[in-house]
């Protein structure tokens, strides 16, 4: 059968997966310009909780224009790591649990082998 029906169906999985990741691309986006104005103003010892989204932008906005002569450092310095942290540590995480559950436990496993495992093994 491949009606219209079928036909939307089969596009409708990779449709969710676009939007997903798009999602989870703007979601990174807004965390990664919010991690940014925060380092920022805590760098220009100001309160970072008063960054917002949109402080990052503004001072950048700012030092192009002239404004913030010697900030120009910070900014990079911020916005390098709030990206790497807003998308480096979500990352990051999935690996350290996805690598460490196909894992044998290192300590705690080890017991003497019974008189059948040695037969087995062919050493009695």
């Amino acid at each position: 059968m491949t009606g219209p029906s079928s036909r939307l169906l089969q596009h409708a999985r990779p449709a969710a997966i676009t939007l997903v990741v798009l999602a989870c691309l703007l979601g990174g986006l807004a965390a990664s310009l919010w991690l940014a104005s925060f380092f920022l103003y805590a760098s220009l010892r100001i309160n970072p909780l008063h960054a917002g989204l949109s402080g990052w932008l503004d001072a950048a906005l700012a030092w192009r224009q002239g404004l913030m002569p010697n900030a120009g450092r910070k900014l990079a310095g911020a916005a390098l790591f709030g990206v790497l942290l807003s998308f480096g540590g979500p990352v990051f995480g999935l690996h350290a649990l996805w690598d460490r559950s196909g894992r044998r436990r290192l300590y705690g496993s080890a017991r003497f082998a019974s008189e059948a495992e040695i037969r087995r093994a062919g050493l009695l």
